[in-house]
């Protein structure tokens, strides 16, 4: 169960309400050199969920697929920049684009219903199968074409 959700409907399991989290807690949670903020949440809560960030960061690598590179990852970038100026040993130290799956040659939609799960494709072709196409299908920031004639054959 996640710490506290996103959008405040009620609280975690920790109990922290949305107004709880002044800029004294967030700054504690992001910055070793913060003090404990002035709050209502108790120190075992905010240790939590302080050794929960520093558990993540700073993240190895975000990968995500090629058309975020020019909005979505450039700000990633930019927001870890402006929050950690000073730190830049929280800064991610890798971001990997990738390119689409297409599924013989077409770009997979559900909508068209050209789309195929990972479990699908291991039910219909096999795990080996599946794996040795998936790498022949290719790993750059082109398209991967998964091609199912390859994984029949």
């Amino acid at each position: 169960e996640p710490l506290f959700r996103s959008n405040g409907s009620k609280p975690g399991p920790l109990g922290i309400k949305p107004e709880q989290l002044n800029r004294g807690v967030w700054d504690y949670m992001f910055f070793l050199d913060a003090p404990k903020p002035k709050t209502e949440i108790p120190d075992a809560a905010l240790n939590k969920l302080r050794q929960e960030f520093q558990y993540w960061y700073p993240l190895d690598l975000r990968v995500s697929g090629k058309d975020l590179v020019p909005n979505h990852l450039t700000y990633f970038l930019y927001n870890h920049v402006a929050v950690w100026s000073k730190n830049s040993e929280m800064w991610p130290r890798g971001v990997r684009a990738n390119g689409h799956l297409m599924l013989n040659s077409e770009k997979m939609s559900k909508s068209t219903g050209n789309f195929l799960t990972l479990k699908q494709s291991v039910e219909i072709y096999g795990a080996d199968a599946t794996r040795f196409n998936l790498a022949d299908a290719g790993d750059t920031v082109e398209d991967a074409n998964f091609v199912e004639a390859n994984a029949r054959s």
